[in-house]
């Protein structure tokens, strides 16, 4: 009965700690932001973009990013832990989850397929044409 009550009061400790220290939205954003400037970041030295005009295409890429995020990302706040997907065409993609005040998110190599994936899809005749 004792190992009981000791089982069940780290149980409930565990529990407490998850619901206290459960990361909110703005964590998500500034990990996966994080994540997708390094993804950006190693996209331009594949490339062998760099000077000022990786200088330019790294703004440029993480002003998209932001409002990407802005848009298209959204939190789920469970009691316990939270998690993060991105509308991507339509179908919501998880891509973080947030447990004991630490965001776990995909790794660097996922985020720059996802990034190479819209890329593909922007038509740069889209840009003369608006002008």
């Amino acid at each position: 009965m004792k190992k009981l009550v000791i089982f069940l009061v780290i149980i409930g400790a565990i529990a407490l700690g998850l619901m206290v220290t459960t990361p909110d939205r703005q964590q998500h954003v500034d990990t996966i932001k994080s994540v997708m400037k390094g993804a950006v970041s190693a996209e331009l030295r594949e490339n062998n973009i760099d000077g000022p005009l990786g200088s330019i295409a790294s703004v440029a890429a993480t002003t998209a990013v932001d409002q990407f995020l802005n848009t298209n990302f959204l939190v789920r706040d469970h009691r316990f832990y939270s998690l993060g997907f991105v509308d991507y065409d339509g179908e919501f993609i998880m891509v973080s989850l947030g447990v004991f005040n630490h965001v776990y998110t995909l790794d660097e190599d996922q985020a720059r397929q996802l990034i190479k994936k819209k890329l593909e899809e922007i038509n740069p005749l889209d840009f003369l044409k608006k002008e």
